[in-house]
């Protein structure tokens, strides 16, 4: 790998340091991302904490104890109702921010900046929308092939549990959520992240023969292990927002992101990103201003979690004590205590009843109080989680109303943190996986600045064109009540129509509607085909007259010359 990677690196000084460090350009902190990573991890332990707590009463995977390693047992818990309203709202915010069959995000195009050619060319909006259409479908379609929605499902599951997730998404099909053990970072008062920090162990052997080069120089002590693929190193990764002049829209910010390994650069790790397009996104639920982490959905529903834990724990307890079996025969009585530990079914011994006697535990009014209890804390649980909410169907059966309703749902029960996730995070994320996919596929058009801005699809409009579509079929429907059919057909123009609906449909109309050019050759085909109809009809008149006349005079019908002159 070039150097003698048995030799030793001496340490770098301060000045040496401070060298690399100018000599990076942008791409640094100013001091190694290792200092500031630990620098920042101030206060965050008891966040930690706190999300073990409540992944311990709900989902402990979602948030193992410090130290956990794969295969260790976790603690257990004596309910599932916690898993099950995590798991359930999990899954409804999934569901929204990818509804089936739907485009995740809509593309709309900025009237005040077309307006103007539409006025030249009023065909030009429904082509635009057509076109805008075909692509938010396009990126569906690859994004389903991809981990993005079990991802998302799972962020979603931590941001419950434990309030704080790290996105990360550096390519397209290998999307990865990180607990807040993992990172830190600092935002400003408005919450806003300025520097992201995430932490992560690698193994050496999967990455470039240079950074690996680099890693060996300057841990030598990394090649003393014989086993390759135990040789495992941490790397951070840095992403740092940037701002340039006044500072007043997205054009005057942007992402640097890089990768440090012991305050060196690995090179190629380095790019530069839009605003709208954040490869590392630290996403918290519930925003506690002025501080660098978030609260957890969960933690506002301890109280009844910890009632339902604690209730579940004394019914099993309670449950084990009445399925305790003993059986008592009377000291010094006429049965046989060796005869009853024999006695099969229906077998007939000597002795009394009477002396024989089973255990009866008589717990039966307080392990009713604790189920009534247990019941009621569920009750309250099911409905802050939506437990209790009408069943979804699944596929292309889902209909836009369940979809508006589970979104107005989510809105309410949550307290309107929902639209707070979708307009942040949602949109962060969709935003990123779009951008991955314009890079991958260079066929795909890039979306002009100022032309077309990108909604994502959440709430009332959880069903992006399908809506537009209901719209246009109800004008047209209005319009023919008003004035007939005759009359909307006038009034519409049936090919603008047709694309219109289509793009809102999300069906491509090639080969399907008639284009103007083919509308004006079949009207100009009809007009001279019925102009020649015309002009045979007006010939043929005289001409059928002057052979009337000479069958009814009986001269013969006129011949033409054998041989004319």
């Amino acid at each position: 790998m070039g150097q003698d990677l048995d030799q030793p690196r001496e340490e770098a000084g301060p000045e040496e340091h401070d060298d690399e460090m100018e000599g990076r350009g942008q791409y640094t902190l100013g001091e190694p991302a290792k200092a500031v990573y630990d620098a920042l991890t101030t206060n965050r332990e008891s966040v930690n904490e706190m999300g073990r707590r409540m992944a311990e009463l709900t989902i402990p995977s979602v948030f193992p104890p410090q130290g956990y390693r794969a295969g260790d047992d976790l603690p257990g818990n004596n309910q599932s109702a916690g898993a099950q309203c995590v798991n359930t709202l999990a899954s409804k915010l999934m569901f929204m921010a990818f509804p089936p069959g739907q485009p995740i995000a809509k593309l709309e195009p900025v009237l005040a900046n077309l307006q103007e050619k539409i006025d030249q060319d009023p065909d030009l909006y429904a082509n635009v929308l057509l076109a805008l259409s075909q692509l938010e479908m396009e990126h569906r379609r690859r994004f389903q092939s991809t981990a993005l929605e079990t991802t998302y499902t799972g962020h979603m599951k931590l941001l419950l549990v434990a309030g704080n997730s790290l996105w990360k998404h550096l390519r397209l099909n290998a999307p990865t959520f990180h607990r807040s053990d993992t990172y830190v970072v600092s935002r400003d008062r408005t919450g806003h992240p300025h520097v992201t920090i995430h932490q992560e162990k690698v193994r050496v052997a999967t990455l470039p023969e240079d950074i690996q080069d680099l890693i060996y120089r300057q841990t030598p002590d990394l090649l003393k292990q014989e086993v390759e693929w135990t040789r495992e190193v941490e790397i951070h990764s840095v992403c740092m927002l940037v701002v340039e002049g006044d500072d007043k829209d997205d054009d005057d910010r942007h992402w640097l992101y890089w990768q440090e390994y012991e305050g060196h650069l690995l090179e190629g790790t380095e790019f530069e990103a839009d605003y709208e397009d954040c490869p590392m996104w630290p996403s918290w639920l519930i925003p506690v201003y002025g501080e660098n982490w978030g609260r957890s959905y969960c933690e506002e529903y301890r109280g009844d979690l910890y009632s339902v834990e604690v209730n579940a724990s004394a019914l099993n307890d309670g449950s084990a004590l009445a399925a305790w079996a003993l059986t008592f025969v009377k000291p010094g009585a006429r049965t046989s205590i060796r005869q009853v530990q024999k006695a099969k079914n229906l077998d007939i011994l000597p002795g009394s009843a009477e002396d024989v006697t089973v255990f009866r535990s008589d717990k039966t009014a307080d392990l009713n109080f604790v189920q009534n209890t247990f019941n009621m804390a569920a009750r309250r649980l099911g409905a802050a989680f939506l437990l209790d909410s009408a069943t979804r169907r699944d596929g292309e059966r889902v209909t836009a109303e369940e979809v508006t309703r589970t979104g107005r749902e989510l809105d309410m029960g949550m307290g309107g943190l929902y639209t707070q996730v979708s307009q942040s995070d949602q949109r962060r994320i969709i935003m990123r996986a779009m951008r991955l996919h314009e890079v991958e596929n260079k066929k795909l058009p890039k979306l002009p600045k100022g032309v077309v801005e990108v909604n994502v699809v959440t709430g009332t409009d959880a069903m992006g064109r399908s809506g537009e579509a209901a719209n246009l079929e109800e004008f047209a429907g209005t319009l023919s009540k008003l004035f007939g059919p005759q009359g909307a057909t006038a009034l519409l123009k049936a090919g603008n129509f047709a694309t219109r609906l289509a793009a809102a449909k999300g069906i491509k109309p090639d080969g399907l509607v008639k284009t103007d050019q083919e509308q004006g050759a079949e009207q100009t085909k009809a007009k001279q085909e019925a102009l020649q109809q015309s002009l045979l009809e007006k010939a043929a008149g005289p001409v059928a007259g002057a052979v009337a006349g000479n069958l009814a005079g009986g001269a013969p019908p006129p011949t033409e010359p054998e041989n004319p002159a």
